[in-house]
């Protein structure tokens, strides 16, 4: 059916998007609001079928709109009654991009244009456009959403880090306010003191023997300058038992600042755990070594005196000759309850610190990055990892001189030098290789020393591995390895252009635990255990070296 021209003027000018439509859905007219609505021309709508014009968008199959629309109409068309129909997802298509479409949420009303008979002749689409609203309510559910799931993550990674201070073989209690009042301990804590309560009490009154040695004003302190602090080995003496009988310990104890959102200091961090026994082997050992250098300058001076008597008294030389021996025992049992108790504290440690080592694994595979990185958990990731690997040092360091204590040479036979060198060479290919060093052997083929092989081995890697690894940057590293048979030995020299040693280095050279250059790993006890490997075997070493120009070993075996 036409729409007359003035009709038409006023349907168009209708302050809401209509259409006008024809029983068999064809467009007929277009009001102004809904051109803008739909973003579509007169001249492109009127004349078209209402689908053909505005087809379901493919990438929204969810929506169909144009089931429901078409649903809607038809209902209206056969009971001629208005139709309103729930809200509706149907996007128009994007006029600048042909196949592309535009999001809309509408609230469409289907009515009936009856004759005077009753039957309908046309039909009229309003609609309301709700995509602002619609679009404004999935941003909030979505926000609310985000919000309710970074909620959970924090709650969820707060129970995780709970749970590790809970196992956390440490002692961890967290401090709210000036007076410090406990709001946390962990079972190690508590374990601690099991006949006290802390939760609500001050630190004072919990723990009032922290109070003598200056604890509570390290507490303060924290406190009021907003600084971490950090105690080693802080002794004290508790009453663990509630027994009225305390107990003297030892702790490494670290006090953090805690902030509340404004960023205002609100408490205090208090990570602290046991190097009692540490501390006593440590001082066991010092206590060793002290009666023994005590007893060796006793035995000595005994020995002076007897060496001064049997000079005078002939009669007595077989009672100070057992009185010798017997104080030579007394060093050798000394010595070997030294070697036994340092193996044994070595030993015993490094359970404890596998296990600490085991504990720091799990917590950065359980704890977020961004968790490890927050002001509070790196600092104490970072304390945990350097005293874990402060602790596996010193305890390897102490294993690898009993070791070397405790090594007694094979038996000795005739090993070709040439070979051995070539040996060592192929083990160490990676290292001169790194070091893009340059070696130059130069030993007889049928040049040969009577040694223990595997020691033997051992002198000429040591030898080899520090010259390049004691390298100067400066410059590329050379290595000469040379042999010869003297009269009186088999002289085997060693010399690179690396960094050299000073006189005073090169006296502290050959002892235990001297490390003259840190820039690389070490212990310090390779160059001390092949001396003693030479010395053993009869044989000599000595050293040459200029700083900055090189070094150059020497060792004489006995022919």
């Amino acid at each position: 059916m036409l729409v007359a021209p003035e009709l038409g003027l006023l349907f168009n000018a209708l302050p809401r998007p209509y259409l006008l439509l024809s029983p068999e859905l064809v467009i007929e007219a277009v009001s102004d609001a809904y051109l803008a609505a739909t973003l579509t021309l007169r001249e492109d709508l009127v004349g078209q079928y209402l689908f053909d014009a505005f087809p379901d968008n493919p990438q929204a199959p969810e929506a169909q709109a144009v089931h429901n629309l078409h649903a809607s109409l038809l209902q209206v068309l056969a009971t001629g009654q208005p139709h309103e129909m729930a809200q509706q997802h149907y996007d128009v298509p994007d006029p600048d991009h042909p196949g592309q479409f535009i999001e809309r949420h509408w609230q469409p009303l289907n009515a009936p244009v009856l004759n005077a008979h009753g039957t309908v002749v046309q039909l009229i689409h309003s609609v309301l456009d709700i995509t602002a609203q619609v679009q404004g309510q999935a941003y909030l559910r979505a926000s609310q959403a985000r919000e309710q799931a970074a909620r959970a993550e924090a709650e969820a990674q707060r129970q995780r880090f709970h749970e590790v201070l809970m196992q956390l073989p440490a002692y961890v209690a967290v401090y709210q306010g000036s007076d410090h009042i406990y709001q946390f301990v962990n079972p190690s804590y508590q374990s601690l003191f099991p006949h006290r309560s802390f939760l609500g009490r001050p630190f004072r009154e919990g723990t009032p023997e922290s109070v003598g040695l200056g604890v509570v004003a390290l507490f303060d302190q924290v406190y009021q300058t907003g600084e971490p602090y950090y105690h080693h080995e802080l002794g004290g003496w508790f009453d663990f038992k509630g027994n009225g009988q305390p107990e003297q310990v030892f702790l490494n104890l670290y006090l953090h600042p805690l902030r509340d959102a404004q960023g205002r200091i609100d408490g205090v961090l208090d990570f602290s755990y046991d190097v009692t026994e540490q501390v006593r082997a440590r001082q066991q050992v010092e206590q060793l070594n002290q009666e023994l250098e005590t007893r060796v300058q006793g035995r000595t001076h005994e020995l002076h005196e007897q060496q001064e008597l049997l000079a005078t008294v002939n009669q007595e030389l077989l009672g100070t000759n057992q009185t010798l021996h017997i104080s030579n025992q007394r060093l050798l049992r000394t010595n070997a309850d030294l070697d036994t108790f340092v193996y044994t504290a070595s030993h015993d440690l490094k359970s404890p610190i596998t296990n600490l080592e085991g504990l720091l694994a799990v917590l950065r595979d359980t704890l977020p990055l961004d968790v490890q990185q927050q002001p509070l958990i790196g600092p104490l990731l970072g304390l945990l990892d350097n005293t874990v690997s402060r602790f596996r040092l010193t305890i390897d360091q102490l294993t690898e001189l009993i070791r070397l204590q405790q090594t007694t040479a094979g038996p000795a036979q005739p090993v070709l030098l040439g070979p051995l060198v070539a040996a060592v060479q192929e083990d160490l290919a990676a290292e001169a290789t790194a070091a893009q060093a340059r070696l130059e052997v130069t030993i007889p083929d049928s040049l040969s020393v009577r040694f223990a092989p595997a020691n033997l081995r051992s002198i000429v890697y040591n030898l080899l591995n520090n010259a390049l690894k004691y390298r100067d940057p400066a410059r590329p590293a050379q290595v000469w390895v040379r042999a010869e048979r003297q009269p009186a030995a088999v002289v085997l020299t060693v010399q690179d252009n690396g960094l050299g040693l000073s006189e005073s280095q090169q006296q502290r050279l050959f002892q235990a635990f001297q490390r003259l250059h840190t820039h690389v790993e070490g212990t310090g006890v390779g160059l001390y255990m092949i001396k003693r490997l030479i010395e053993n075997a009869g044989a000599t070493i000595t050293v040459t070296s200029t700083l900055g120009v090189g070094s150059t070993f020497t060792v004489a075996f006995p022919a």
